[in-house]
């Protein structure tokens, strides 16, 4: 009994701060990985609800498109918005069910749920990619070549520290 007494005070602070039961574990990773190299290059936590977004410049416009994804409860990824200025070639349209467009401070607002199970993207050279999460920006030229393909996905399971 003793020892109970001396070890509870020391269990209940673990069980708030989340160390002893997991609470504050993320369910998911989203992991980007080379496929030219087999190799795992990004392994963050991500839960339900989360949202991330890729920054580029488009090759031939030259403007900032920035897509917003959202981790679904599943773990799938949501593409729920892409921003641009004005027309992009390959940018997306209102052809997706649910899909609507608005316009402010002269950036397109494209509205979506457009599921993924993954994203292949090709580095740009030139479109400067940069992952966001969290309020932190990876620029994958930092992680990966240029013109390298990597797969981008939400992984069940806690991502590695």
């Amino acid at each position: 009994m003793r020892i109970f007494k001396l070890l509870f005070p020391i269990l209940i602070v673990f069980h708030l701060s989340g160390f002893c039961f997991g609470e504050n574990e993320a369910p998911f990773s989203l992991r980007v990985e080379s496929l030219e190299r087999g190799k795992v290059l990004l392994d963050l936590p991500v839960q339900s609800g989360d949202r991330f977004s890729i920054h580029y410049i488009h090759s031939s416009d030259k403007t900032p498109v920035q897509d917003i994804f959202e981790v679904g409860e599943k773990g799938e990824m949501i593409l729920i918005e892409e921003n641009y200025f004005w027309y992009g070639a390959g940018l997306e349209c209102m052809n997706w069910e649910g899909a609507f467009v608005t316009m402010e401070n002269k950036k397109i607002r494209v509205h979506l749920k457009r599921h993924f199970t993954s994203l292949h993207l090709r580095v740009g050279r030139i479109a400067n990619h940069s992952l966001h999460l969290n309020g932190k920006a990876i620029r994958l030229r930092e992680i990966a070549r240029g013109g390298e393909l990597l797969n981008i996905w939400v992984e069940p399971g806690r991502a590695s520290p």
